[in-house]
């Protein structure tokens, strides 16, 4: 098998018939001389538990396309558990993961392939020129991922797509990671390997609808920032020292000005240096305390 393409699914199985006669569109021009779709490409679908008749619309499309394989998991596990399942069933040596709805077009993957292929690169990432996107996704998608880069030290390329290509050994070597949360951004870039990235056009869904709501996006990204770096803890025991210190140099200051002579308001200097020096040795303990707590993330 040369080529595997991995497509989660949720709610949205009737956009894979269209997907899929793109696929193959696209994959023919490219077979060597002899070679058929059904030896040369797999397309796995992976039924994250959709509640609707998405099953039924994957599992047509599977009688009529041998190259087409279906994997339905028990319930919703999440987009990014459902394409590590697929990772796991791939086995092609070039992995390709794609979103049904299109916005990444098919006809894009030639140009992500030969630069994985001629430049021996592990991962090939598209990147959008411009995105068909509202202005609040565009907004806190720029936000976000300067703040992940700030917060964890991984150098993540702003404005990729979820379309990327990979080589076999890229994805056997993800394939070995065990964590249940999973920020693909996150771990590609922790992975390694010989990464680059290519400019892509960003195309409007066909459907106008997507079930990937604010909420689900902020829980990601708390999931990224939470599961890549300690640094938010370290900055949280900085702040804690800050200001235990202070509240020393104004417990020090009150001294002094009570050696000269001088006092402006009773007492309120003395609870302010005294309530921000405990404060913040608290907030230092609770920093240290969430060092160690960092070393155990890191170790699980």
């Amino acid at each position: 098998m040369r080529y595997s393409i991995i497509i989660p699914i949720y709610n949205d199985g009737y956009l894979a018939a269209a997907c899929c006669d793109e696929l193959a569109r696209v994959f023919t021009a490219m077979l060597a001389p002899g070679a058929t779709l059904d030896e040369t490409l797999e397309i796995i679908f992976v039924n994250d538990g959709s509640p609707n008749d998405s099953l039924v619309d994957l599992l047509v499309l599977a009688r009529q396309h041998a190259y087409v394989t279906v994997i339905d998991l028990s319930r919703n596990f999440g987009q990014h558990q459902a394409i590590a399942c697929g990772f796991e069933a791939a086995q092609g040596e070039i992995i390709i993961r794609l979103n049904v709805d299109m916005q990444d077009p098919p006809a894009e993957l030639p140009r992500l392939i030969e630069v994985l292929v001629n430049d021996d690169a592990d991962l090939v990432v598209g990147q959008y020129t411009a995105r068909h996107s509202p202005w609040f996704d565009k907004l806190t998608s720029a936000v976000y991922f300067r703040l992940f880069r700030f917060l964890t030290g991984l150098d993540v390329p702003r404005h990729t797509s979820p379309m990327r290509v990979m080589s076999r050994r890229f994805i056997d070597a993800y394939n070995r990671l065990t964590e249940k949360s999973r920020f693909p951004q996150g771990l590609d870039a922790w992975l390694g390997f010989r990464q680059r990235t290519v400019a892509i056009t960003h195309q409007p869904r066909r459907d106008k609808k997507s079930s990937y709501t604010f909420g689900k996006r902020l829980r990601l990204a708390l999931s990224g920032i939470l599961y890549f770096s300690d640094r938010p803890i370290k900055l949280v025991a900085l702040l804690g020292l800050m200001l235990a210190a202070f509240g020393m140099l104004l417990g020090l200051a009150i001294i002094v000005s009570k050696l000269f002579g001088q006092d402006y308001l009773s007492g309120y200097a003395s609870l302010a240096s005294i309530g921000l020096l405990t404060f913040g040795v608290q907030l230092a303990c609770l920093g240290i305390i969430g060092l160690y707590i960092g070393k155990i993330v890191r170790e699980v």
